[in-house]
């Protein structure tokens, strides 16, 4: 009977030392897995050189976004002036990611001031999902906002936010003002050449928007392992 006694207590005990042993390991492979980490590798002023026109979207704040937009940097500014087709963007990384999956979920936010669309309806921003395009377990990619329409013409502050799971990982903002006709004759036009606005299509897909934004001209950084978010 004691030897049996002596057998339970000993079965009981070693279960519950590879039950700690076990749970001390994962906890230890938990820590070892890095956090992803992001930050911002440039933002300003950008004007669309070149694009498809303008299609419907769901997911942003005026209901439009611009299809296969090639952006060109104006100047590095966290102050955008309200210039006719001025576009405020920045360029993200994300990194510490695993390699697979290929592509990961990222939350995109836009927070900016209250805007009266023509149909009467309000709108502070907008809150939707992008995909990232994992590569060398990173993710690099663009996010921005155009000001296309008189009724975006909104002094205030513009918040970028980039979300990963319920991580916040990228926070930038923007504050647009009214430049004097001295800084409007400088800058110069930012419009792309002409498109006709009433030819706008629907696209259930963001991702179908956001595809082929890249920068133009040859300082840029390459862009083949970015997913170009451009959506309003």
């Amino acid at each position: 009977m004691k030897y049996l006694i002596f057998v339970f207590v000993t079965s009981i005990l070693l279960i519950s030392y590879d039950y700690a042993f076990n749970e001390r390991v994962n906890t230890d492979k938990a820590n070892t897995i890095p956090s992803p980490k992001a930050k911002v590798i440039k933002a300003g002023l950008f004007k669309v050189i070149r694009s498809g026109g303008l299609v419907k979207s769901a997911n942003t704040s005026t209901g439009k976004a611009i299809s296969k937009p090639v952006i060109q940097m104006v100047k590095t500014t966290d102050r955008v002036p309200l210039v006719k087709d001025a576009h405020m963007s920045l360029q993200y990384r994300i990194w510490n990611l695993p390699e697979q999956p290929a592509y990961i979920k990222l939350r995109r936010v836009l927070k900016h001031p209250l805007m009266t669309l023509p149909d009467g309806t309000q709108s502070t921003g907008s809150d939707y999902m992008i995909t990232g395009n994992v590569s060398v377990g990173q993710v690099i990619a663009y996010t921005g906002y155009g000001l296309n329409e008189d009724y975006e013409m909104l002094q205030g502050e513009w918040t970028f936010q980039i979300w990963y799971e319920d991580k916040k990982l990228i926070d930038h903002s923007f504050i647009t003002y009214q430049p004097d006709e001295a800084e409007v004759r400088q800058i110069g036009s930012l419009s792309p050449p002409s498109y006709n606005r009433s030819l706008m299509v629907s696209t259930p897909n963001a991702n179908v928007v956001n595809a082929s934004l890249k920068p133009a001209g040859i300082n840029q950084q390459p862009q083949t392992a970015a997913k170009r978010d451009w959506l309003n």
